[in-house]
């Protein structure tokens, strides 16, 4: 009995003396409440969800929406402010505050990164695209028939023969209301002097839709 009461006691004692060696307790310092807000330097608005943390122990928090923070410190700890696209900022808790708490307001400069000129190309060299241009073999007829539908004529053409979309029929619904309107009461000018007029009528002569 005796020896088994020894072996629990001793069972207790150990782990209190390895706690009270492992867990190295600081001097006493003075806890201090930080709240501030983390604000740009150049706008001085505020800037969400910066890191502000302890350098001590690397632990902190971030600020809300409104870049407004509180945490915790001793004095004389250092915090740190960063956030991506700024310079990261430090500041010391002092140690003679006369009382546990202090207002920060922490500006933060824009981090400008200047990356150099990049050229960007679908082959790797000008050997490769060499190689692969020349494995298209071209024929002088693929050619003439390239150059074909790149003619200016062939495709104001093809443009004629689409049509309108929604945005050019509304547009020019939009301008005839507005033209009634103006003209409302009066005889409209005759457009046989506008330039534009015959334009349209030669077009359409050349297409045939004066037929029609």
């Amino acid at each position: 009995m005796r020896l088994f009461l020894s072996f629990c006691l001793s069972m207790t004692v150990i782990p209190l003396a390895f706690s009270q060696d492992t867990l190295s307790v600081e001097p006493s310092a003075e806890v201090v409440q930080i709240s501030g807000m983390v604000v740009t330097g150049d706008s001085l608005a505020p800037l969400a969800y910066a890191t502000v943390f302890r350098a001590r122990d690397l632990r902190g928090t971030m600020t809300d929406v409104n870049g407004f923070f509180s945490i915790p410190a001793l004095a004389g700890d250092t915090l740190t402010v960063s956030s991506i696209g700024y310079l990261t900022q430090a500041f010391a808790v002092p140690t003679d505050l006369e009382l546990p708490r202090m207002n920060v307001v922490q500006p933060l400069g824009r981090d400008t990164v200047a990356l150099e000129q990049a050229f960007i190309y679908p082959w790797p060299t000008k050997e490769r695209f060499k190689e692969e241009f020349l494995q298209l073999q071209l024929s002088p007829d693929a050619y003439a028939i390239g150059q074909e539908r790149l003619d200016p004529a062939a495709l104001y053409d093809r443009l004629m023969d689409v049509g309108r979309d929604g945005s050019e029929v509304y547009s020019y619904t939009v301008q005839q209301q507005a033209e009634q309107s103006y003209y409302q009461g009066q005889l409209p000018p005759l457009n046989i002097f506008n330039p534009v007029a015959w334009a349209k009528f030669i077009d359409a002569v050349r297409n045939g839709s004066l037929k029609r």
